[in-house]
């Protein structure tokens, strides 16, 4: 063919690494294969010479509900004013990572290959939308493999390489063979490697303190010796090599800084903190104040914590690696090599210890690629073939039910304990640390220079009896003192001042205009079960602080306070929570605000209330009437915040209704019209999985 491009392009935009760790591999690869071109994220569009690039591969990734990912806003900038047909000669495929918990699945790559074909692009291979509910590889694999048959169709490539492919395809397929002894978990601690076994024994180490990892239930039931595994992934490209540093005259950075942020970390100290729970409560909820001289928000905002990885977790994974205490926390080393993940292209002068709590995610289920790299490192052979057939095509529900125990890597590790991974290898695989982000859960108005956020302690237990907990929340709840919980129900809880203490923290950027209208008059509808009802009480404090300004303000007609409570919109509030007498959030404060007319109506949808559960959608569904002439006749602005699983699905659904109810739409067209009333703005939603 004449008509092939001498070079592709990849350009990707990545929330979490997932999206830029898929974007390099097919990069590494196509040019392994013996195909030339270039790599880049969605920002460096002009870098990468976007307008005369020939054969585009987008991996795109999506953040909250649909939303792109936040370092790519230059990128769809510039595309929104493109108005003209300038990508007549370019060739596009595109990858996108999307949720199905979010209404807007995939939005991402499903508006920029729109966008891509209204300015003339052709699209050469049918877009992948891959799942994360489900498990991005189901998707992800098989387009990646197909891709291979179709980039020659556009893209030269030089002296056909047989051996490539030849290569790809024994990597793929493996042959399982019969081993004398079948697999067992008895005499592990034998098993162990010399290099970790000697630092179990230290007088007075930390190790002893370190939590062990729990052993993995793996079903191998559909394992057969000489069956053939088949679909494995690649293995993922090594390019990270630590250096060590000289200790001389190097200053370690803040250990946070080693977290990628979308904007510059400053730390704000504990001021005060609050249990907003009672000890019967299935979750236990705090309310933190954090003193913040020279931070401008707006209600609705939101901003990002640098939480560490647990400190057991650290000090377990560095023993297993057969890195001492001493080793650990105190040599300096530096991460170089080629074309490195971005998080790690910034890491200069650090411990592995700080590398292990701020630059690499510990505790997210595995990817299959993680395993295949593990395998290559596991020296028990039946440890070797069930890590292979778990990230096999043949071991699927094998690799599901192990993501549903949610592993740590320390539990992964423990699980096989003839595996011993280079520390470099790791870091090749493991996606980034990321960071936490909370509403802000109070108004400039009535507490400047202070920032609150509310959130649930996440601490469970799965189905196998083992404890799990999250990053943030219990790294929070130990700095701020583990105050005790809510004495009593009818008694305001207790805010005592926070031990001394900071938290780095950023401004998360407002990509949603999740804020207040600026119109007064307009109505609001607020709907936010359990911790959603945070950013709403910023809202609520900020309507009551402007009217209490205009009041002070006086007027001048016949009746001045009623013409100036006329100046402010009705408010309807739709909050949910288990018990009453347990978890009702926010109670005192919401029911003053209810008793000062700033909350018109306060409806409570108390789901243990009877044997009937009821929740906020049910609420809606109740008040459909009503609701339909404050939001379509009134033309009131609809705010929801909360689990995008069910609640939000659950409220999407009674507007539906609504609408069908009263405007005699099909779904397909209610649904389409919510679509408009998000992007007029009349329509927010600010969600989490």
């Amino acid at each position: 063919m004449t008509d092939l491009a001498e070079t592709y392009t990849i350009l990707w935009a990545s929330q979490t690494g997932s999206a830029e760790w898929i974007a390099k591999n097919i990069d590494s690869e196509a040019k392994q294969r013996g195909y030339q071109g270039v790599c880049h994220p969605f920002e460096e569009y002009e870098k990468a010479g976007l307008e005369k690039a020939p054969v585009v591969i987008f991996v795109a990734s999506n953040t909250g509900d649909g939303d792109p990912p936040d370092h790519s806003r230059k990128f769809w900038r510039y595309l929104r004013k493109v108005k003209e047909p300038i990508y007549t000669n370019t060739k596009i495929a595109v990858l996108g990572l999307g949720d199905t918990n979010y209404t807007s699945f995939n939005n991402t790559a499903i508006k920029l290959e729109k966008k891509f074909r209204d300015l003339g692009a052709k699209v050469f291979y049918e877009k992948g939308l891959a799942d994360d509910a489900e498990g991005l590889e189901n998707v992800v694999d098989p387009w990646i493999a197909k891709l291979w048959d179709v980039l020659p169709t556009v893209v030269k490539r030089s002296a056909s390489d047989a051996t490539v492919d030849d290569l790809a395809t024994k990597v793929k397929t493996i042959e399982i063979k019969e081993h004398p002894e079948p697999y067992s978990m008895n005499g592990r601690a034998k098993d162990l490697p010399e290099p970790v076994q000697k630092y179990l024994d230290l007088p007075n180490s930390t190790i002893e303190k370190a939590v062990a990892g729990h052993s993995l239930h793996i079903d191998k039931s559909g394992l057969q010796s000489g069956m053939q595994l088949t679909g494995l992934p690649r293995l993922p490209v090594a390019t990270a090599r630590l250096t060590k540093q000289e200790q001389h005259g190097a200053v370690p950075s803040p250990a946070y800084q080693l977290t990628q942020t979308p904007a510059p970390v400053v730390e704000y100290q504990l001021k005060h903190v609050t249990c907003l729970t009672l000890p019967e409560a299935q979750k236990r909820t705090l309310h933190v104040t954090l003193d913040a001289p020279d931070c401008e928000f707006e209600p609705g905002d939101a901003f990002g914590i640098v939480a560490p990885n647990d400190e057991t977790l650290v000090e377990a994974l560095l023993s297993r690696l057969g890195v001492s205490v001493e080793h650990g926390y105190k040599e300096l080393y530096a991460v170089e090599g080629d074309n490195l993940p971005s998080h790690l292209q910034k890491m200069s002068v650090f411990t592995l210890a700080d590398l292990l709590r701020y630059g690499v995610d510990l505790t997210t289920p595995p990817r299959k690629a993680l395993l295949r790299m593990l395998a290559d490192y596991t020296a028990n052979d039946q440890e070797k073939t069930t890590l292979l057939y778990i990230c096999s095509k043949q071991g699927a529900t094998a690799f599901n039910a192990l993501r549903d125990q949610v592993p740590t890597l320390v539990d992964i590790l423990t699980t096989f304990p003839s595996c011993q991974p280079p520390i470099e290898r790791l870091l090749d695989a493991l996606p980034p640390h990321l960071p936490r982000y909370y509403s802000i859960a109070n108004s400039p108005l009535k507490h400047p220079h202070e920032i609150h956020f509310a959130f649930n302690i996440v601490e469970y237990t799965t189905p196998y009896d083992v404890p799990r907990k999250g990053v943030a929340t219990p790294w929070l709840d130990r700095l701020t003192g583990q105050i005790p919980a809510r004495a009593d129900h009818t008694t305001k809880p207790v805010t005592v001042p926070s031990p001394s203490g900071s938290v780095p923290v950023f401004r998360k950027p407002n990509a949603n205009a999740f804020v207040l209208p600026a119109d007064t008059k307009r109505p609001l509808v607020l709907i936010g079960p359990g911790t959603g009802i945070a950013p709403f009480i910023g809202f609520l404090q900020h309507r009551q602080q402007q009217r209490k300004i205009r009041e002070q303000m006086g007027g001048v007609g016949l009746n001045p306070l009623r013409d100036i409570r006329n100046e402010f919109g009705p408010i309807w509030v739709y909050y949910g929570f288990r018990d009453t007498q347990k978890d009702y959030l926010f109670e005192h404060e919401l029911e003053e605000l209810a008793q000062d007319k700033t909350i018109t109506q306060l409806h409570l949808a108390v789901s243990r209330a009877t044997d009937q559960k009821v929740y906020v959608q049910d609420l809606l569904r109740r008040d459909t009437g009503a609701l339909y002439d404050l939001i379509v006749k009134q033309d009131a602005a609809v705010y929801v915040c909360g689990d995008a699983k069910g609640m939000a699905k659950g409220v999407q659904d009674a507007l539906v209704d609504m609408l069908a109810q009263h405007e005699g739409l099909e779904p397909v067209a209610a649904n389409q019209k919510l679509m408009e009333w998000t992007g007029s703005r009349k329509y927010l939603r600010d969600l989490w999985a």
